[in-house]
């Protein structure tokens, strides 16, 4: 049945799957009919659907075909859209501003005016030198004796100087046997016999030293590198080792490390603001239907500390296990429903603004320039914050640029939300996007009252990258055992990167120290900040991972 009203486009056909007869009888009907206004409408009408849905299944294999995360930065976003929007809605980067115009009036030809300025090229300041405590090998180039003769008066030439060169190499790794033997003493008096003591071992009886054990624990959990790629690797080199061997002396390093990690998750959930989210890991279990079930892990953080916590379920139960009794805490989220007890109970859950950014990042994507419009807003937020690190800021002086800077930005995206909101479908990507922020508001807005409260809660989900990488490799974890030592791991591995301490140097030394009897009273002085102090060769000491313990070390030395 066709529409005949010219205020509503008849249908031609359907737009998923067009019959082109059925479009071909009903033009010829509607140009008989002389009802031309009618004709166009419609096929605009059918052009335009059939335009949106190819823009979405576009998208969607575009979706699909990317392999890395995309970045939800600004400049991009507007980069990746297939239309240009700039002629509607100007976006200015702060960088842009600084940047001097190419074609600015200063610069002039030769032939008259000033001479155009010269562009200073940039000092390059050398190589950096390379790390002083490392072990320096000297090795002796001398001259051949060919020609050490003088070719002028053919008298044998003297040693002068040497120029050094400095090159940074390393030693293939390479297994060996290590030979113990056990002493045995005896009386000449009597048949007294004393062997002895076995040193300890991480597995009694095992072939395998605890060096290398604990060197491929750090390979699985710093270089995800699964312990059958690992025992591949020694098969090259004419040794096998059974990975079902290598794997239970990689638990037990765990267990005899797992003291230290709950001594981490119990100072984690201690006071302070809390963060958290969660992502899932295969776990084998022989009794789920298919062999294999969805267990969670929780990446909690507080200051500096970083834990890891195995749920079977992640439901509600498993946060409050990890809480204890005190549910009056705040704990920054995104705004999934689990939490939701925490505010029953008196708490706060401020949100994250990089999860009611990206709904809006989804919406430009598919073409949406209203959606533009907010991004640039959010951004203001985010350069304030930039500008509160580059400064170094303490949380009071964060605070109060926030009340000065970033409280009339959100004031201003509060009543953009509410006009938008009134007028945007509620089931389209923009609709959905503002449906998030305007549920999310009350929590978005608590950075204002809190200097310590962050913008975002990024730092998890750059934890649980370690977790997400390292399960792209060895792929699922043997069970609930599995999921628990997994996470007793990466809490140990992701507190001492947070204090820049280098990991794996710690798993060494920590699992001397326990093997050899460390005091369960002194836990606390085998945790990452406390050990490094001691062992201040633990520290890294050198760029971007320069651990913020080295400060505390010039002060306490002053």
């Amino acid at each position: 049945m066709w529409c005949s009203r010219m205020s509503e486009p008849a249908t031609i056909s359907s737009a998923q799957v067009p019959d082109v007869d059925d479009v071909r009888r009903w033009m010829q009907e509607m140009i008989k009919s002389l009802r031309f206004g009618e004709l166009v409408v419609a096929v605009v009408a059918f052009v335009v659907r059939m335009r949106d849905l190819n823009t979405e299944l576009t998208k969607r294999l575009g979706d699909l075909r990317r392999g890395r995360p995309r970045s939800e930065t600004l400049r991009r976003v507007q980069n990746q859209l297939s239309l240009t929007f700039a002629a509607v809605i100007p976006v200015v980067y702060e960088e842009d501003e600084e940047e001097p115009s190419s074609t600015s009036a200063d610069a002039t030809s030769p032939s008259g005016g000033s001479p155009k300025e010269k562009k200073k090229r940039p000092t390059h300041r050398g190589r950096p030198a390379l790390p002083d405590h490392l072990e320096r090998v000297t090795e002796s180039n001398d001259v051949p004796p060919d020609m050490r003769q003088c070719p002028l008066c053919g008298e044998q030439m003297r040693t002068v100087s040497h120029s050094m060169c400095e090159i940074l190499d390393v030693r293939p790794a390479e297994l060996i046997v290590r030979r113990r033997l056990d002493e045995r003493v005896a009386c000449r008096n009597d048949d007294t016999i004393v062997s002895a003591p076995k040193p300890p071992q991480l597995v009694e009886r095992g072939k395998l030293g605890t060096t290398l054990i604990v060197e491929s624990l750090a390979d699985k959990y710093l270089e995800h590198q699964p312990i059958e790629r690992q025992c591949l690797r020694w098969s090259r080199t004419g040794v096998d080792i059974a990975p079902q061997t290598l794997g239970r002396s990689v638990a037990a390093a765990i267990d005899a490390l797992s003291p230290i990690a709950r001594a981490i998750q119990k100072l984690t959930s201690g006071p302070g603001l809390l963060a958290t989210d969660a992502t899932g890991i295969p776990v084998l279990d022989r009794d789920a239907p298919e062999g294999i079930r969805q267990g969670t892990i929780w990446c909690w953080t507080n200051a500096y500390w970083v834990s890891f916590v195995y749920s079977a379920k992640g439901d509600s139960d498993s946060v409050r296990r990890f809480l204890g009794e005190d549910h009056r805490r705040r704990v920054q989220c995104d705004g999934t429903s689990i939490t939701t007890f925490l505010e029953r109970a008196g708490g706060q859950r401020p949100g994250c603004w990089s999860h009611g950014r990206r709904r809006l990042v989804e919406a430009a994507r598919g073409g949406d320039k209203i959606a533009l419009v907010g991004l640039k807003k959010i951004g203001a937020l985010f350069a304030v914050e930039r500008q509160s690190a580059i400064a170094g800021e303490t949380a009071a002086e964060r605070l109060a640029r926030r009340r000065e800077h970033s409280a009339p930005l959100v004031e201003e995206l509060r009543l953009w939300l509410e006009a938008q909101k009134a007028t945007a479908p509620p089931r389209t990507p923009l609709g959905q996007a503002l449906g998030y922020l305007q549920r999310q508001w009350p929590r978005l807005v608590l950075f204002l009252t809190d200097g310590q409260i962050e913008l975002t809660n990024n730092r998890v989900e750059r934890e649980l990258r370690k977790l997400v990488l390292g399960r792209r490799n060895w792929l699922f974890a043997w069970e609930d055992l599995g999921g628990e030592r997994t996470a007793a791991i990466l809490t140990i591995i992701a507190s001492c990167v947070s204090y820049g301490v280098n990991p794996r140097a710690y798993l060494h030394l920590g699992t001397k120290l326990i093997l050899n009897g460390w005091p369960q009273a002194k836990l606390r002085d085998l945790l990452p900040d406390r050990l490094a102090m001691a062992h201040q060769d633990l520290l890294l000491a050198d760029g971007a991972l320069r651990s913020p313990l080295l400060g505390l070390l010039a002060t306490s030395t002053n």
